[in-house]
């Protein structure tokens, strides 16, 4: 959910797009800290090179002796995750560099760090983006989050796939008084600072109507705060200004849905999986959707989607998949995946409701 000069902030919460059990920046609440060592640390290797403009947030944990873990994950703009690999290198005093490559949400790891100073290096297409330092103090019982903001090169002209049209592409022609206000807005939803956040990405859409990813960003504001028509209203400006933005197509499906206008939602829906098929969280969306109007197969169906794409990080989705076995009156597969939901998270926003069914179908 994505290289020039950097600048730095905490991130807690990624802007564009997050589902706590449901989706509203790409990624799942209950699952944005649990980061999984799913790379491959290496010596040396050859990069993967990134598609889009992204930011990557490091956490760096200190558990006891003296060391550390650095972790992290590469994500779009859009707060939502990315489909390729990037190289991550680590760069420490005496000793050798060490790479490792995230995995393919993103999601990258270096463990049984020593105490020091370090340099973390993101590096993604060489042809599009310059490569982004940021250096690292590891120090025993101390917990940094580091934001690092990587750009394009001056002059890129950047490529796409064939059918989706990135939210970055638009901002090639940001005016540099927009895309600072546009920067501030993100390090301050980042520190859950909202109203300061929408005061700043308004100021970036009055510099620069036709800002895509600042309106984008103004609407996921607003959906932390519950107010899906201000939303909703920031997400179809979005659109009009490039019907092929998958991420507000996918935002404002969001918004609808929490109005329960889910017929209107299933009609975006059917757009973003035009743009983009093999996005788990459109599938999702679809799947609650579909859900919350009767279509019962077809929410077996693209529920089904979601979890074959997006594997764990879109655990909810059992949930909701539970619901549909309800509705059939198939008891067994029902218990089958409110457990599943309740093993991968257990802290999740529906887990109380999943313990209260689960009661509701013991025999």
């Amino acid at each position: 959910m994505p290289f020039r000069k950097f600048r730095t902030s905490l991130l807690v919460l990624i802007a564009f797009g997050a589902v706590s059990s449901r989706q509203v920046e790409g990624h799942s609440r209950d699952d944005i800290g649990r980061l999984k060592d799913l790379t491959t640390m290496t010596r040396t290797g050859s990069s993967n090179k990134g598609q889009a403009l992204c930011h990557a947030f490091v956490a760096v944990r200190y558990p006891a002796q003296q060391r550390g873990s650095i972790t992290g994950q590469v994500v779009l703009p859009s707060g939502h995750q990315v489909s390729n690999r990037i190289r991550i290198t680590l760069i420490g005093f005496r000793t050798s560099p060490l790479t490792a490559f995230t995995d393919n949400k993103g999601r990258f790891i270096f463990p049984s760090v020593n105490d020091g100073m370090y340099t973390v290096e993101v590096e993604g297409d060489s042809s599009l983006y310059e490569p982004v330092t940021q250096e690292v103090r590891v120090i025993h019982g101390a917990a940094p989050a580091l934001l690092i903001n990587l750009k394009e090169k001056p002059g890129t002209v950047r490529k796409s796939m064939p059918s989706v049209v990135s939210a970055a592409e638009l901002d090639q022609q940001v005016p540099e008084a927009a895309r600072k206000e546009y920067e501030k807005g993100v390090e301050f939803s980042g520190q859950r600072k909202i109203q300061d956040s929408i005061e700043r990405l308004k100021r970036a859409i009055d510099i620069f109507p036709t800002y895509l990813m600042a309106r984008n960003n103004l609407g996921v504001q607003y959906l932390k705060l519950g107010q899906w028509e201000e939303a909703a209203e920031q997400f179809e400006a979005a659109i009009e200004i490039n019907s092929k933005a998958l991420n507000p197509r996918q935002n404002l499906a969001l918004a609808l849905i929490e109005q329960k206008k889910y017929a209107q939602a299933i009609e975006h829906l059917n757009q973003a999986i035009s743009i983009d098929s093999s996005s788990p969280t459109t599938h999702l969306y679809a799947g609650i959707a579909s859900l919350g109007i009767d279509e019962i197969d077809q929410a077996e169906r693209e529920l089904s989607a979601a979890l074959s794409m997006g594997g764990a990080e879109y655990s909810n989705a059992h949930f909701y998949l539970a619901l549909v076995y309800m509705k059939k009156g198939e008891r067994d597969p029902a218990i089958r995946e409110l457990k599943a939901y309740l093993e991968k998270l257990p802290k999740g926003e529906k887990a109380p409701r999943a313990r209260q069914l689960l009661e509701k179908l013991k025999p």
